[in-house]
């Protein structure tokens, strides 16, 4: 293997870059993880198309899609408590999820 490499570094650049694009497939790369940042509920409302209110994220998000736990508190704290979520993590979820969910939905 440490034959290749040499070989590789001693090689032209396009034929580095033939090279890396052959090895592509065969190499793996460690996917990093988002870092946590939990913050309050109202963080996120940016981050929605409209941008919607706290109960509406509260009721047709984090009640309607359990996988949200993961990445929230419970939604419901009670009284004097607040729904906490993991920034990154929750914008990426909504990004991902985005045509799934029903923004048009009224409180009403």
């Amino acid at each position: 293997m440490s034959a290749l490499l040499e070989l590789i570094k001693e090689a032209p650049p396009e034929d580095r870059k033939a090279a890396a694009e052959m090895l592509k497939p065969y190499l793996t790369f460690e996917k990093e993880e988002p870092k946590e940042d939990w913050e309050p509920l109202d963080k996120l409302r940016s981050s929605t198309p409209g941008p919607k209110s706290k109960a509406w994220i509260q009721t047709f998000i984090l009640n309607a899609y359990p996988e949200t736990r993961k990445w929230s508190t419970d939604p419901n704290p009670g009284k004097g408590r607040s729904v906490q979520v993991n920034l990154p993590v929750a914008k990426k979820w909504i990004h991902d999820h985005t045509a799934e969910i029903d923004w048009g939905q009224s409180m009403s």
